[in-house]
């Protein structure tokens, strides 16, 4: 059975490759398997705001915050509630 790391390395190969769809499927993967997998969720939350999904990726945003926080990384969480609130000042200015 395939390990969540697999499923992410492979996400961000495609990520690199300029395919956001293929790789947003696999961190979906990475996260199936591992629901605290806080990097995927955040590199899922970036492709999904460059797509044009911003509400969906505040959600990841906020969702890889709160693993981060739970793990005691603060500096990772509140790096991932300022990704948050640039896709809400991006929605507010129209950007979405």
């Amino acid at each position: 059975m395939a390990k969540a790391e697999e499923f992410f390395q492979r996400g961000r190969e495609l990520d690199v490759q300029g395919k956001p769809q293929e790789a947003i499927a696999e961190y979906t993967k990475a996260i199936q398997i591992d629901p605290n997998y806080a990097q995927a969720y955040f590199y899922r939350s970036n492709l999904l705001a460059l797509a044009g999904q911003p509400q969906k990726a505040i959600e990841d945003a906020q969702k890889a915050a709160t693993i981060l926080e739970s793990r005691g990384e603060l500096e990772g969480a509140a790096a991932m509630r300022q990704h948050e609130e640039m896709i809400r000042e991006g929605i507010e200015d129209g950007e979405w």
